[in-house]
């Protein structure tokens, strides 16, 4: 099947409101992106996610399709352009997250401290190796997982019905927390409903504290297309599984 994502259309803001945008990514640690992505990519794109194997609550390995990567070069150039991507900054992964009425889940709070690498390597800063669908993953440094970014495109509504991620403003600049810290940090700073509409982006940074409930609806769907981007060299003799 030809690939539909290779012309998809990017709406994104003039790169006048880059510097506004750059900052509220740095002191929030997130923010959303409306109307990017319109109603005929996105059919696009959910036919090929029906193609797709992997769970039906979702699926790591999106970057192994053609589709997938050919969203990866307008994304970059644009988010770079708003100075939210770093000029080294490559995708290193790409996860489906789908809730449905089979696949109804929730995710306690946390903050994504794990990386696709391509394999073990001994560094005593490294920690918390697994294996996940054919990669090896492993926790970094503070300091490495600060310069990545996610950037995670809604195919669907995602209303509060929809169990939409909720994060902590500004906990990413806490550095790794233990359990009994985030706590107190979500008590003290509250939490944010990301909900969206088809099209939507949500930018994040991996650290920023964040939880999903289960949908109240579950007769419905919530598909996330979730890219990481990351620097080309990830230090500690690290080498990405796949980097595009």
């Amino acid at each position: 099947m030809s690939s539909p994502a290779g012309s998809a259309v990017l709406s994104f803001p003039d790169a006048a409101f880059g510097s506004m945008l750059s900052g509220s990514l740095e002191a929030q640690g997130f923010i959303r992106l409306p109307g990017v992505l319109g109603a005929v990519d996105l059919a696009a794109m959910a036919a090929q996610l029906e193609a797709c194997d992997g769970d039906e609550a979702g699926t790591r390995n999106l970057l192994q399709h053609a589709w997938c990567r050919a969203l990866v070069a307008p994304l970059r150039l644009r988010l770079r352009d708003l100075g939210l991507l770093a000029e080294d900054a490559f995708a290193v992964q790409c996860t489906l997250f789908r809730k449905s009425q089979s696949r109804n889940w929730k995710v306690a709070l946390h903050q994504d401290l794990s990386i696709p690498v391509a394999e073990k390597v001994a560094d005593a800063a490294l920690s918390g190796w697994s294996h996940k669908e054919g990669s090896h993953f492993v926790q970094p440094p503070a300091a490495l997982l600060g310069r990545l970014t996610v950037v995670r495109i809604h195919l669907d509504p995602c209303t509060d019905s929809d169990g939409p991620l909720r994060v902590v403003p500004g906990s990413h600049r806490a550095g790794k927390l233990t359990a009994q810290s985030a706590r107190a940090l979500r008590q003290d700073r509250g939490e944010t409903a990301c909900t969206a509409q088809p099209g939507d982006l949500l930018i994040m940074r991996p650290l920023l504290l964040h939880a999903s409930s289960k949908a109240s609806r579950p007769q419905g769907r919530r598909r996330v297309l979730h890219f990481l981007f990351a620097p080309s060299d990830p230090g500690h003799g690290l080498r990405w599984s796949l980097a595009i």
